[in-house]
């Protein structure tokens, strides 16, 4: 009986081992199948098909389609991750959402016929319409510089802008935006006080004295040679003459003897503040404030309203503790970090935090092992001679157990 029941036994073992078998390559195939199927998911995420989202690539959705292939596909699944959720341009999107806050952020300098924007933290400009007068002309040169409605500036024929070089028997003019001349008629005017006429040739006649022509100055100077007036005229926008600094205008010569005030881009308004900006714009000062993210010194930034605010962040890093004096020259108190046996002043640093030892590593008559003290500071003793340790009246000396011994006293 006990022979054919372990028979028994043995064939059943055979027959469930052979269905556990089975079970498990079933078990197999189908996580293949499932396999295959989230592979195939992962592959329509690719080519942007609708199961894993990957027609949305642009969003967000794209990225968590994408995961949930991977999950569900193993190792396998690198077409679903070569899908659109690598390139989601939603990620895209928010990482250059930043490039200012403020116009005065972005590139690039304001004129007239351009101004910088900054619209939901992104820089553009806003351009002048199209033949918008720029406010800086040059004088008598027969042109009108306008906005192109792109941003730039362009010059146009402009009739009524005649040139001038103070000699009133010359008649000058514009034709179709070229400089014109032709001489004043018998009847003009000319002299120091208009006391002569002129000779239809362009000239003042009937001098007889420099000052009947005219009184000298720093845009003119008059001549009086044989009988007709030689007078010579700085040109419009030029001369050498006083100006006040920072008023962003330069005085110059008008060219027909007299003087008149131009814009002038380089005479800034150094207000001397490291966190302004000394600007000039057409003829007008300003001085407006950096932005907060300007450096103006060690430890310093601009507060962005104008002023230069020290900070010193890591003043109590290093163990520091207590009242301390940071980099800015002002008093801080720093938290106690100290831990352990560690106290705030400890070892004799006042401020830091450290342990005073209370007494000395003395290694003594011990010429072997190692001591420590309180603050678990240590010292090795077997480097201690034992020749210096025990007195001098020691004929032999030698070391036993950790102490140093006289095994022969002389005295």
């Amino acid at each position: 009986m006990r022979i054919k029941a372990v028979v028994w036994l043995q064939r059943f073992v055979a027959v469930t081992g052979t269905c556990f078998a089975l079970a498990s390559l079933y078990s197999a195939c189908s996580s293949n199948r499932a396999f295959g199927d989230a592979s195939t998911a992962g592959a329509a995420g690719d080519r942007g098909g609708v199961p894993n989202g990957g027609s949305s690539g642009a969003s967000d959705e794209a990225g968590s389609g994408n995961a949930s292939g991977e999950a569900g596909a193993g190792n396998s699944g690198g077409d679903g991750d070569a899908g659109a959720g690598d390139a989601g341009a939603g990620d895209a999107g928010s990482g250059n959402a930043g490039e200012c806050t403020l116009p005065k952020d972005c590139e690039g300098v304001d004129n007239d016929c351009s101004q910088r924007t900054c619209d939901n933290g992104k820089c553009g400009f806003d351009f002048a319409k199209s033949g918008v007068v720029v406010h800086v002309q040059v004088d008598g040169d027969c042109q009108k510089l306008v906005c192109d409605g792109a941003g730039a500036i362009k010059s146009t024929a402009d009739d009524t802008d005649k040139p001038t070089d103070g000699n009133v028997c010359v008649v000058r003019g514009c034709k179709d935006g070229v400089p014109s001349q032709t001489p004043a008629p018998l009847t003009a005017a000319c002299g120091s006080s208009s006391q002569f006429k002129c000779d239809g040739k362009g000239n003042c006649g009937g001098c007889q004295v420099d000052g009947d022509c005219g009184l000298n100055n720093l845009c003119a100077t008059y001549k009086c040679m044989t009988g007709t007036c030689m007078n010579t005229f700085v040109k419009s926008g030029e001369g050498n003459l006083a100006n006040l600094a920072g008023d962003c205008k330069k005085n110059v010569c008008d060219g027909m003897g007299g003087q008149t005030t131009i814009a002038d881009a380089n005479d800034l308004p150094n207000d001397n503040k490291v966190c302004t900006k000394d600007v000039c714009t057409n003829g007008t000062p300003s001085n407006p404030p950096l932005s907060n993210t300007s450096s103006c010194g060690t430890l310093s930034t601009c507060d962005g309203a104008g002023a230069c605010v020290c900070s010193d962040p890591h003043a109590c890093d290093n163990l520091q503790c207590g009242v301390i004096t940071n980099g800015c020259g002002a008093q801080v108190t720093c938290p106690n970090k100290c831990t352990g046996v560690n106290k705030c002043g400890g070892s004799g640093n006042p401020n830091t935090c450290g342990c005073t030892p209370t007494h000395a590593l003395d290694c003594g008559s011990q010429c072997a092992g190692i001591i420590s003290d309180n603050c678990g500071h240590t010292k090795d003793c077997g480097s201690t001679d034992c020749q210096q340790v025990c007195p001098d009246n020691c004929g032999s000396k030698s070391c036993l157990s950790t102490f140093c011994y006289c095994t022969d006293c002389n005295g």
